[in-house]
């Protein structure tokens, strides 16, 4: 019997979903040029070395897990970041890979 601060499949569903969003390395591009600010599909699209097709398909899974907002401007859509929390989860993320490097740099030169 599971206890009080253990979660339900269901929430351990719609957490595994919201991970699977970081999955995907065009989606981290994404994200890491919108920490410097708004940008507009073609800004993403000349900045990464992907198809429109593609950026787009990425933004609309960072939109639709509540990373990102859009905002219509003129003819153009300008997407910013929604959820500041997806720079702490990728900072955590950073720090372990880092902190993993250090180690191993460490195992491959000690004699």
């Amino acid at each position: 019997m599971p206890n009080e601060t253990e979660l339900d499949r269901h929430a351990l569903d719609r957490i595994a979903s919201f991970f699977k969003v970081f999955a995907e390395p065009t989606r981290l591009s994404i994200l890491q040029l919108l920490r410097r600010g708004p940008a507009s599909v073609n800004d993403i699209v000349a900045s990464l070395s992907t198809s429109q097709a593609n950026v787009s398909k990425q933004l609309k899974t960072l939109h639709a897990a509540d990373l990102l907002k859009r905002e219509p401007r003129g003819t153009q859509v300008i997407y910013s970041i929604s959820e500041p929390l997806v720079f702490d989860l990728c900072d955590l993320v950073c720090s372990k890979l880092n902190r993993q490097a250090r180690a191993e740099a460490t195992v491959v030169y000690e004699i």
